[in-house]
């Protein structure tokens, strides 16, 4: 592409172009389903655990279960997304995700439900990466980012639901009620999808899935799960380290069958992109912040200030409500004065709110002063969220978005699975099964240390991007980026710092 085209102002869609108001409905109540579910679940995870008989650790397999399925299918979903075609695709997961939530109600055992929970996961995790490929590929690049921000701000919002929304079903009756709650979302994103005509884009050579490699990458995550959930329950050093070393291992032949294979778990081809890998990077160190202390803080409350669950549920509240506010106003900040600047200012806003909860951390710390640090994190995640997504999907071709957006959304669960399974380990130090103070400053410490990494990351993020709206309907310029041997066009998508 020529010098000049950097200034060429984005075009819009033409009149026959989908509503992308409609297409921005149907891509968050897909995106939705994912959070809504991993959140809702956690406040039904004792009665479950009472009704199958189960230990607190295997009961968890219930979230770490569902959350290694989302990191290992998003990639997985956004490559099918680009090769099959996103609407085919989008269809099928909510299809699939419908029919796995009847499973999940009505399944026996515990061994079932964990099967139509991890089921349940991979039909979620096409959805997103799908949904994040069609707004990339049918808006504007100087609206793509108030979209990803008001998407974000639903994923958001959603999250936040999610523990009321189980508590309600636990109060109507049954743990088994969480699960077609899902439905009428499901059912609505149908029946909108069939009213909007999207145009497929899919790639002219399609590559086989690498099950080995995704294999490895499960044996991975589970393993890492296993060692950090037990990091410090006092097991034998001798059969630590033997664990230790086969992660290690199994990290190896993951690692080797990545650089040899055609078609590996995630692009990670992509993170030769500076401003990808930066975006990608803030999106994993911000989402270890959030989902840390959104783990760490009930135990607090409870354990160090003796205080009740409602009272977390309001904290958290606080953060969780702040995110999905500000959200929809960073992605607008980054259309008009580029992707980096918001980015980098929530940043720095999340690790001054990470390091005033860390000074507050007392037994007699008022619920205000808690409250007051808990939302300048979530004014800060929010305003970098829209941001940093925009940033990493469009810092890819146009026809890789779903492949970009799987990637990166990738980061974000597997940020999630180390934020749980480091912070039970710590917690598990405890011999009565409450933490002490320290134990839980400890934990901030680590907290704002991702948040100072985010900050890190976020001057990475690159500005602008130096290409023009195409419509998906239109064929590609000749300046296109070209086909490789995957059938998926080479890394050639400029951006300007």
């Amino acid at each position: 592409m020529s010098s000049s085209a950097a200034a060429v102002s984005p075009r819009r869609p033409s009149a026959s172009s989908p509503d992308m108001r409609l297409v921005l409905i149907v891509a968050s109540l897909g995106a939705v389903l994912a959070p809504l579910n991993s959140t809702m679940i956690a406040v039904a995870l004792p009665e479950i655990r009472h009704d199958f008989g189960l230990s607190h650790a295997a009961a968890g397999w219930l979230i770490s279960g569902y959350l290694i399925a989302m990191a290992v299918a998003q990639p997985l979903g956004g490559r099918l997304g680009d090769q099959v075609g996103r609407t085919t695709v989008f269809r099928a997961g909510l299809i699939a995700f419908f029919v796995l939530s009847i499973g999940a109600t009505v399944a026996p055992n515990f061994a079932l439900l964990v099967s139509f929970r991890v089921a349940q996961a991979v039909a979620g995790a096409v959805l997103i990466p799908n949904g994040l490929a069609m707004l990339r590929a049918l808006s504007p690049s100087d609206h793509l980012g108030r979209l990803n921000g008001v998407n974000g701000a639903v994923l958001s919002a959603a999250a936040a639901a999610g523990p009321l929304l189980g508590a309600a079903a636990l109060y109507l009756g049954s743990w088994r009620l969480v699960f077609p709650l899902s439905m009428p979302i499901v059912l609505a994103a149908l029946v909108l999808l069939q009213r909007l005509e999207l145009p497929s884009e899919r790639a002219e050579v399609r590559t086989p899935i690498d099950w080995i490699g995704i294999g490895l990458f499960v044996a991975l995550l589970a393993g890492l799960t296993l060692q950090l959930s037990t990091l410090r329950e006092g097991i034998d050093p001798a059969m630590t380290a033997i664990r230790w070393v086969a992660v290690a291992g199994v990290a190896m032949a993951f690692i080797a069958r990545q650089r040899v294979t055609r078609s590996p778990a995630a692009e990670w081809t992509l993170f030769r992109k500076r401003s990808f890998a930066a975006a990608t990077a803030w999106v994993l160190l911000t989402n270890l912040t959030m989902y840390t202390t959104l783990l760490m803080i009930p135990f607090f409350v409870r354990d160090v200030q003796g205080k009740s669950t409602q009272l977390s549920g309001l904290l958290l509240g606080a953060m969780s409500v702040l995110v999905a506010i500000v959200s929809p106003i960073g992605g607008r900040l980054s259309d008009a004065f580029g992707r980096r600047a918001p980015a980098l200012a929530g940043a720095v806003v999340a690790l001054a709110g990470s390091v005033a909860l860390l000074a507050v951390m007392r037994r007699d710390t008022s619920p205000i002063v808690l409250a007051l640090c808990l939302a300048t994190l979530g004014i800060g995640l929010g305003l970098g969220n829209g941001p940093s997504v925009t940033a990493a999907v469009e810092s890819a071709p146009r026809r890789m978005a779903g492949a970009a957006s799987g990637t990166s959304s990738m980061m974000r669960y597997a940020s999630s699975i180390i934020g749980a399974g480091l912070l039970a380990g710590v917690l598990s130090s405890s011999t009565s099964g409450n933490a002490d103070i320290m134990t839980f400053r400890l934990v901030s410490i680590v907290v704002v240390a991702t948040a100072a990494l985010a900050v890190a990351a976020a001057a990475g993020i690159h500005s602008r991007v130096a290409h023009e709206f195409i419509p998906i309907d239109e064929p590609p310029p000749n300046d296109e980026p070209s086909s490789n041997a995957s059938g998926l066009p080479e890394l050639s998508a400029r951006v300007v710092s």
